[in-house]
């Protein structure tokens, strides 16, 4: 009887050190799954923008396209550090169309960026949210096997009061199928007396 105890006391610490060892690698394997997960979580907004890889995943519609400038256009109006300010800008760039880019010299876009941003900083003026508007006056249509596309997008923006402004978005699909911003413009708000 005694064997048979000896026999299973060792059962039993064996398995006992089994469990422990379990135990402990999923608490290990645990432990380094949380710091890349609150890694991801505790990515400042500029560095969240920065990560996105524009080459491997770049937005698949006219709309998406419109958003992720949108949300680059409201960081940059929204205070930057100085350094952010030309990263940013070589970043939306790359939304751009291929004519746009050829009018708007780099140094030229980004010199003038930093003009007009130091500009709404002494005025105190910022971009505060960005919303894809009018989605039923959005247009795609093929000009000599060309596809374009217009989306319009709404900036909220704060002075001494917040209000809204509206810009038509032009886009055109480049031969990689990518649709590319090739302008903008304001859309005037509509009088009442306007449309009568």
């Amino acid at each position: 009887m005694k064997k048979l105890s000896k026999r299973n006391v060792t059962t039993i610490v064996y398995m006992t050190v089994l469990a422990i060892a379990i135990l402990a690698f999923y608490y290990y394997l645990t432990a380094l799954k949380k710091p890349a997960q609150e890694t991801n979580q505790e990515l400042t907004e500029y560095q969240q923008i920065m990560n996105i890889d524009l080459e491997q995943n770049y937005p698949a519609t006219p709309k998406e396209v419109v958003k992720l400038q949108g949300r680059i256009i409201k960081y940059l109006y929204d205070s930057p550090k100085d350094e952010e300010i030309e990263p940013l800008a070589l970043k939306v760039r790359q939304l751009y169309d291929e004519d746009f880019l050829a009018n708007n010299p780099e140094d030229e876009y980004i010199n003038n960026l930093i003009s007009e941003l130091a500009s709404w900083k002494e005025n105190k003026r910022k971009i505060t949210n960005y919303l894809i508007v009018n989605e039923d006056m959005a247009q795609e249509a093929e000009i000599d096997g060309v596809r374009y596309a217009v989306k319009y997008i709404s900036y909220t923006i704060k002075e001494k009061v917040k209000f809204t402004e509206v810009w038509k978005v032009l886009l055109k699909q480049d031969e990689e199928n990518r649709w590319k911003i090739v302008g903008w413009e304001f859309v005037p708000a509509q009088d009442k007396n306007d449309e009568e």
